[in-house]
């Protein structure tokens, strides 16, 4: 690669992997808001949440987790679209 090239293009593989890494931060955000919106039960985030706020209280393994939030999305009447 010529200089005039590489001076043309100012970026550098650092660069590249750090707006790789806000593409794909951005895209698990919006995957996780998306995943809210429909009803789906975030694990990873119940995880994270619990080890901030609650590290003192157990986990529930994913399939419990699961189920607890099954049970309160549909045990409440009115609460759904259909």
């Amino acid at each position: 690669m010529s200089s005039a090239t590489r001076d043309a293009n100012p970026t550098t593989p650092a660069a590249d992997k750090a707006a790789g890494g806000r593409r794909t931060n951005t895209l698990t955000r919006a995957l996780a808001i998306v995943r809210r919106i429909v009803g789906v039960p975030d694990y990873e985030g119940y995880r994270k949440h619990m080890a901030v706020c609650h590290p003192d209280q157990p986990l529930l393994t994913e399939n419990e987790f699961a189920e607890e939030q099954m049970t309160a999305k549909y045990s409440r009447p009115g609460q759904r679209c259909c």
